[in-house]
């Protein structure tokens, strides 16, 4: 019965989850559009970041899964020449941060510890 009630819990977190992250991802649009805009931007896109996160965690993705997974579709959109690669290099950066180990999880040296 306590499996059954841990089930149920997580199955509910889920949801919780999945509505905070859409309820980030409107905060998101309102912050562009907002006077104090790029504090409150960063404010939205970190917890929609986390919440992401956290989210895969409770559907039993591991955080060195999913960020392996974000190396890969970034790796993947540089080699397929996504606009935002071919006009502004974005993503060419952002692989440049990940292989840069500043954020746990990313970064060769990282990855020979995992």
């Amino acid at each position: 019965m306590h499996q059954s009630m841990n089930i149920a819990s997580n199955a509910k977190m889920i949801e919780v989850l999945k509505a905070e992250f859409i309820s980030e991802a409107a905060d998101v649009m309102r912050a562009t559009l907002s006077t104090n805009g790029r504090k409150e931007l960063i404010d939205t896109l970190g917890s929609t970041v986390l919440l992401a996160y956290v989210l895969a965690r409770r559907c039993g993705i591991s955080f060195p899964e999913l960020d392996a997974d974000v190396m890969r579709k970034t790796e993947d959109a540089i080699a397929d020449a996504h606009k935002l690669e071919t006009n502004y290099g974005d993503l060419s950066l952002l692989k440049k941060h990940f292989e840069s180990g500043n954020i746990r999880g990313f970064g060769q040296d990282k990855k020979e510890r995992v």
